[in-house]
């Protein structure tokens, strides 16, 4: 997965070196993850990326699991006593080392009196932010990230098939994230890449709750946002439903989404530019009854993590590109009504397009009275 990432691909030039320090970034090049603690558990660690090749830097702790992780592309293994000021004597002292040309960081990952030590260390040697580089080597997958992000977002649709069959009125908010988190975990998820939204009623409508004690009332909308981890790789989609009848005005708005996100999604093939698409949405939103309640958030780029770069979003630059994966998730929300977004992933091909989320049956209503017989008949 790691092999030909190089300090070259990296930032363009030959003499220099990279620091590179965030728990992604060093997953990305050495293969390295976990969920432990960090630094409490993990300790401190990074990549030191050359010309001659990648060094991990690692506390000698954590040497038994690494040689089980047995990863593939790491040139140098650089180990450690554990402390903040030896991890810090690590990195300077490769500094001096290498006398590197160029120095580049990932400002937005580095902690500060490291980046002051380096700094210091480093002397008159040009001193760069690589976090945009980064993000854009990042952004077209390998065929083996590409796979790995089809397990997750395989692993999070069957969650969903899972939570329509289980969703009924009565059911608390925090009741469907356990039922949901744990058939993911069973079906080899690692975790959670963010906090599952999952928000019923009129709740819905403000993006930023987290679940809470609140049952599911007949005939509410219910939003889902969530996604897996699987291989290291992150997956991110949404659906809406109604448990039970919807109205026609929650009829009507769920449409409207449903087609802006189909629409967008079809303009979707290389050379596109990411702005037309946003410009899509608001054509289609410009006019409409309800476009007023449509959020300009359209999607994101997906990898390792569940929400990268680019963010797609009026200003956005830009063009598609093979080996792409973004989400399209257009959202209106009513005040008192509640919210309909709608979310799937993309792939981006040679020629085209390939959703890689779905449901087996797309609409609105889950029938909430069958779905409570059949736990009656379960019991």
């Amino acid at each position: 997965m790691i092999a030909g990432r190089s300090y070259q691909r990296l930032t363009g030039e030959e003499k220099g070196c990279a620091l590179l320090i965030s728990a992604s970034a060093v997953f990305y090049f050495t293969g390295f993850r976990t969920s432990a603690r960090r630094p409490k558990q993990v300790g401190y660690t990074a990549v030191w990326l050359t010309e001659q090749g990648t060094g991990l830097i690692y506390p000698e702790s954590w040497e038994m699991q690494i040689e089980e992780m047995n990863l593939q592309g790491i040139d140098e293994k650089i180990s450690y006593k554990g402390s903040v000021s030896q991890f810090q004597n690590v990195i300077l002292s490769l500094i001096k080392r290498d006398r590197p040309q160029s120095l580049w960081m990932e400002y937005e990952a580095i902690p500060l009196p490291l980046y002051l030590s380096v700094c210091a260390a480093a002397g008159s040697v040009a001193r760069m932010d690589v976090t945009e580089k980064l993000w854009a080597m990042r952004l077209i997958k390998s065929p083996d990230e590409i796979q790995a992000l089809r397990r997750a977002a395989d692993v999070a649709m069957e969650a969903m098939e899972h939570a329509k069959k289980i969703l009924r009125p009565g059911m608390k908010e925090t009741e469907v994230v356990a039922e949901v988190e744990y058939h993911m975990r069973k079906a080899g998820s690692w975790g959670m890449p963010f906090a599952m939204k999952a928000m019923t009623g009129a709740r819905s409508a403000v993006v930023t709750r987290v679940p809470q004690e609140y049952p599911i009332q007949p005939g509410d909308l219910f939003l889902m946002d969530f996604g897996a981890v699987v291989d290291g790789y992150s997956s991110d989609w949404t659906r809406t439903f109604c448990v039970g009848e919807p109205s026609k005005e929650q009829q009507e708005l769920y449409d409207f989404v449903w087609e802006i996100e189909r629409s967008c999604i079809c303009q979707i093939r290389p050379g596109v530019s990411l702005s037309s698409l946003v410009k899509q949405m608001e054509e289609m939103a410009a006019g409409h009854p309800l476009g007023k309640f449509l959020k300009t958030h359209l999607g994101h780029s997906v990898g390792i993590t569940s929400h990268e770069p680019p963010v797609i979003e009026p200003g956005v630059l830009g063009t598609l590109e093979p080996g792409m994966v973004i989400t399209i998730e257009p959202g209106a929300y009513i005040p008192g009504l509640g919210g309909v977004r709608i979310e799937d992933e993309i792939l981006v091909t040679e020629s085209g397009y390939e959703i890689l989320t779905g449901l087996k049956e797309e609409g609105l209503a889950v029938n909430g009275e069958k779905n409570e017989e059949r736990r009656g008949m379960e019991k």
